[in-house]
């Protein structure tokens, strides 16, 4: 309780700190990044809920990160849709359903939750990806949707993860088989939306590329999964995939701030 409670006294003092660090208004490119950051946070805290209870490896340290990021990228959007009434009540919304989501991480973990739990883990997304679209449908940059496509693989990495800890978990509910097939198809697409993007620089061909061989041994361990195997293995690879795809987002962005910058310049 002491580090929920200090999670949101930094999250209170961070916003003046943001809003000063940011002299100009913060763009579009920034907007989608904090949306997009927001949601993965959120599924994040759910796998990680869920794999505590599984007694997997590489959780407990990364809960407080998930929290502040949320924490972080929800006051980032709260800023900026002050000046951008049309997502106002979308970010209000989405900042209501994060509250409840965040309380599972000082929860120990119970079976008989997650069915509820991934429930609410649907109606999370659904609205933050609705602000997502509103967002994207607010500019008309190409590279826009490449940094869609990157932060998409960022969270369906971390959706499958969640996903295949449930079947190990035994939960039965036919959601989670269509989710994850779902999830991979989707998976696939943003991979080869990106991959074979001619807005690419070396180092995002870089990333891509790790994603790619990374994805391919994934789909290996996904056959071993009965009774626990390979759970560990998954676990570490789809974040490897989520670090490579993040990385590759912030790389399209900032081509999209070099635009921004000479569309400005231009007027």
């Amino acid at each position: 309780m002491k580090k929920y409670v200090f999670i949101l006294l930094s999250g209170i003092l961070w916003q003046p700190a943001i809003q000063a660090q940011y002299d100009e208004m913060l763009d579009v490119s920034d907007a989608l990044q904090s949306a997009v950051d927001v949601r993965t946070a959120a599924v994040k805290i759910v796998k990680d809920y869920l794999y505590r209870g599984l007694k997997v490896n590489y959780v407990s340290k990364e809960n407080d990160e998930n929290l502040s990021n949320g924490e972080f990228s929800l006051l980032r959007l709260e800023i900026y849709a002050q000046d951008h009434p049309e997502i106002k009540d979308q970010v209000q919304e989405l900042a209501h359903k994060w509250k409840n989501l965040r309380v599972l991480a000082i929860q120990k973990p119970q079976k008989q939750k997650m069915h509820g739990l991934l429930k609410a883990l649907q109606s999370y997304l659904k609205t933050a990806n609705i602000l997502i679209d509103t967002i994207n449908k607010s500019a008309k940059i190409s590279t826009l949707k490449y940094q869609k496509a990157a932060n998409n693989m960022e969270l369906l990495a971390q959706q499958l993860a969640f996903l295949y800890g449930m079947k190990v978990a035994g939960i039965k509910d036919p959601v989670i088989e269509n989710e994850i097939s779902r999830c991979q198809t989707d998976f696939q697409k943003d991979l080869n939306q990106t991959f074979f993007s001619g807005e690419n620089t070396i180092d995002i061909s870089e990333e891509l590329k790790s994603i790619q061989a990374d994805w391919q041994m994934v789909k290996m361990s996904t056959k071993n999964l009965e009774g626990g195997r390979a759970l560990n293995t998954i676990y570490v690879l789809m974040d490897k995939i989520s670090d490579a795809a993040r990385k590759s987002a912030i790389l399209y962005q900032k081509k999209i701030k070099e635009e921004l910058k000479k569309k400005n310049v231009s007027r």
